[in-house]
């Protein structure tokens, strides 16, 4: 048996699925079982960064940081790190924002989850 459920609630999806297809703008960026979504996402913890300035020396560094395996750009202000640990880092972060004449002004940790997996994929939130 099978049942299509359509939602944006990845908590929901989450909890109530066997397997599971992330589509976005109708094509499948993803797909597996909950747990083996979540795996997939490099580092495991997202953590959204916003400084009060952006530069290509300060995402040098906090990609050197232990830990990070990828950092992206996500606006202006704002940087995506994909670390294998999440608030141990903030001291790094703040040292090598510090390094690089940049302020960090705003923090948001997130442990594995399917939204974070959406967000890996299309380098936006689902409510943007």
């Amino acid at each position: 048996r099978t049942i299509l459920l359509t939602t944006h609630n990845m908590e929901e999806a989450d909890a109530l699925c066997q397997r599971l297809a992330i589509i976005d703008h109708g094509r499948i960026i993803a797909s597996g079982t909950p747990r083996e979504l979540k795996a997939s996402i490099p580092g495991g913890y997202v953590l959204r960064l916003r400084f009060n300035q952006q530069s290509e020396p300060l995402q040098q560094r906090l990609s050197a940081l232990p830990g990070v395996t990828e950092v992206r750009s996500s606006g202006d202000s704002a940087i995506d790190v994909y670390a294998s640990r999440g608030g141990a880092l903030i001291s790094e972060i703040v040292s090598a924002a510090a390094a690089s004449s940049a302020e960090l002004v705003d923090v948001h940790i997130s442990e594995p989850s399917l939204e974070n997996l959406f967000l890996h994929h299309t380098g936006r939130s689902l409510r943007e």
